[in-house]
């Protein structure tokens, strides 16, 4: 169980509001905001799978989607290091 941070950028006039999806499930989001991160602070394999970030303001709504897949650490206790992901909403 690693921790894996996800990071969205999106400019936008009015700023616009940022969330996190994974399937229809709002995991959180930030109304009036630039940046959003979601921390996954113990990932496993049931945590794999597509994370969207939807930025959406009174002018449209766009999105972009990251596929997380999830390797199981190293049994000789190897470990890993997290790792990030990130979304870049550009030209909102």
């Amino acid at each position: 169980g690693s921790e894996v941070e996800l990071s969205c950028e999106a400019e936008g006039h009015p700023p616009p509001l940022l969330s996190w999806f994974r399937g229809p499930a709002v995991l959180q989001e930030e109304p009036a905001a630039t940046a959003l991160r979601l921390v996954l602070p113990r990932v496993e394999p049931g945590d794999a799978g597509t994370y969207s970030c939807v930025a959406e303001n009174r002018h449209g709504r766009h999105n972009r989607s990251v596929e997380l897949h999830v390797a199981c650490e190293d049994p000789r206790g190897a470990g890993g290091s997290g790792g990030h992901a990130w979304v870049p909403l550009v030209g909102y």
